[in-house]
């Protein structure tokens, strides 16, 4: 054995954990070689001296992680089960209800929050039996979420928990049934195909048209024949409450069926969606119409022309405000000053500066596209336009939308390597996909609260009221199929369209109580049995139609339809 390898072997027996460092080691052999040629080796005798000192030994426990894992580890992978995170889920949800009572408790007045009676709290408790209900009635019975919403408020309507009577959340109710209304008719309009609308134009025009006035002239004949004392004004009227058909409760589920790729081949969906836009301008107007004729409140010839001016107004409006939005505010590529001096100043930071500066346009998008809409909703209502403000929603958000994707393509042309980093329609899209999933609740809920059990007293008003409901919708199926025939469409999407156009809510639930108010305030004693008999009649309409008409769309639609996808 040589020196180096006798002193290396010394140091090992006094402290072993040196040989774990071979670097050590070598250097440690190294330095004792040098010393040793220097001064002939005295030095290194001294050194090995030095360094053979005795140590005080260290027991050190070391734990292999990877092979015994710790309890927290344990704890964190047992959560992520099945069975604990949903748990957790429910947990989450139950405290975020309890602090969200608990902010409300501690902010706003007592008389406010009683339950009963306090109308805070009976929003509140209308929205989240709302939700409730309909994630219940679509996770476990597959049903439609609205069905579920509906009942909700149907039941706290009637068991007498909610009670709204202060002015501000009245207002804020109707406020909130508006956004949503708005909200849906944008998703509508940002999902719709130019070139399969251009292509379905005229079948647009007469499906919106046809069916709706038909629909209307039958319900009239059979509640004036049918209903005692029910004049032929009042049949009129109650026959264009029951045309309207409901964008809520259509929209929603065409657009599932469109993320599907169901219906996309021949424009089956962008036709339905169109058209109900302007079949509730049609209710919405002849109904103002018939309202002043009955009440005599103002000029008749301004009322009878009342409608074409809401489809001129709403038409015009949408058109401008959706141009403007194509342009401003700039996208996210535009040559913009300051992102320019900043890019400048920062390369490095380029792309989280893109990033910022698309979320950016996509919230400033968002934001002016759904507050135009809902400003042209209850604008035109304050102006005495009613049926404008729907119709420009739902155009301005087709030209901004297909404005977008339009300079979309172009920027992709002109600089390919960019072609995948811009999607500007989808993300806002997306936004207002989450803005409409809060939303939904407060206006099925609030149209279920419409349903007061004293109203359906007596068989016959119910019997009356399904005869009425039956005799025009047998009438608007015919009426439907003879609209879309001829326009490309197979048989099989001719009967798909014909139950999508079934669904009755938002219109009725919204137009039948402003006829009982006006029958209260200038009515005489008929005209207040005309208008309760009418909103009963509404609300079977809303029951018997909502549910079945969107169930049936979710069932039917993979049956009958094509798929583009495949």
């Amino acid at each position: 054995m040589s020196n180096n390898e006798e002193k290396i072997s010394i140091i090992n027996k006094y402290d072993p954990d040196i040989s774990n460092y071979g670097s050590w080691s070598t250097g440690k052999e190294q330095r004792s070689q040098e010393m040793a040629d220097e001064n002939n080796g005295s030095g290194t005798v001294a050194q090995a001296q030095f360094q053979l000192q005795p140590r005080k030994q260290h027991n050190v426990r070391i734990v292999d992680h990877s092979d015994r894992p710790s309890r927290w580890s344990s704890l964190l992978s047992w959560s992520d089960n099945r069975w604990p995170a949903t748990s957790a889920d429910a947990i989450a949800v139950v405290l975020s209800v309890a602090v969200a009572w608990c902010l409300l408790h501690v902010n706003v007045a007592p008389a406010l929050m009683a339950v009963p009676g306090g109308s805070v709290a009976s929003i509140f408790m209308l929205y989240v039996a709302g939700l409730a209900t309909g994630c219940a009635v679509d996770v476990v019975g597959g049903l439609p979420p609205l069905l579920g919403m509906m009942v909700a408020g149907i039941a706290l309507q009637n068991f007498g928990l909610y009670t709204v009577t202060a002015n501000w959340c009245v207002n804020l109710v109707a406020i909130m049934r508006e956004a949503a209304l708005s909200v849906i008719l944008i998703k509508g309009g940002l999902e719709m195909n130019a070139a399969q609308l251009r292509r379905l134009s005229g079948a647009v025009t007469r499906l919106a048209l046809l069916p709706c006035v038909a629909e209307a002239a039958a319900a009239a004949v059979a509640a004036h024949y049918i209903l005692p004392n029910f004049s032929w004004e009042w049949g009129l009227m109650l026959g264009f409450i029951l045309s309207a058909v409901s964008p809520a409760v259509l929209v929603p589920n065409l657009l599932r069926l469109k993320h599907m790729g169901y219906g996309e081949k021949n424009g089956v969906n962008t036709l339905v969606i169109a058209a109900s836009s302007l079949d509730d301008i049609v209710s919405i107007s002849a109904f103002g119409v018939l309202l002043g004729i009955v009440f005599s409140t103002g000029n008749l010839t301004s009322k009878i022309v009342q409608g074409p001016e809401d489809v001129c107004i709403g038409t015009a409006l949408g058109l401008v405000w959706g141009f403007l939005l194509i342009f401003v505010p700039p996208p996210s590529w535009a040559n913009v000053s300051y992102t320019t001096r900043k890019g400048k100043l920062d390369d490095e930071d380029g792309g989280n500066d893109e990033k910022q500066t698309e979320r950016s346009v996509t919230a400033m998008r968002a934001f002016l596209l759904g507050a135009g809409g809902i400003l042209a909703v209850t604008g035109s209502q304050w102006y005495g336009y009613p049926g404008a403000g729907p119709l420009a929603c739902i155009i301005s958000s087709f030209v901004a939308g297909t404005g977008w994707k339009w300079r979309e393509e172009k920027q992709n042309c002109d600089s390919p390597i960019t072609a995948s980093t811009h999607d500007e329609a989808s993300p806002v899209e997306a936004v207002f996909e989450c803005i409409w999933f809060g939303l939904q609740p407060i206006l099925f809920a609030s149209i279920g609260t419409e349903v007061k059990f004293e109203l359906l007293r007596g068989d016959d008003i119910i019997v009356a009221g399904l005869l009425v409901l039956f005799a025009g919708l047998i009438v608007r199926l015919i009426v439907t199929s003879c609209a879309v025939w001829g326009a490309g469409f197979n048989i099989k999407e001719v009967i798909f369209i014909n139950i999508a156009w079934l669904p009755k809510a938002t219109v009725q639930a919204a137009l039948a109580p402003v006829a009982l108010d006006m029958a209260r305030m200038m009515g005489t004693e008929e005209d207040k049995e005309s208008a309760s008999r009418l909103l009963t009649i509404a609300v079977i309409s809303i029951l018997v139609t909502a549910p079945i008409g969107a169930f049936g769309i979710q069932w039917f639609g993979p049956r009958l339809l094509s798929n583009a996808g495949r």
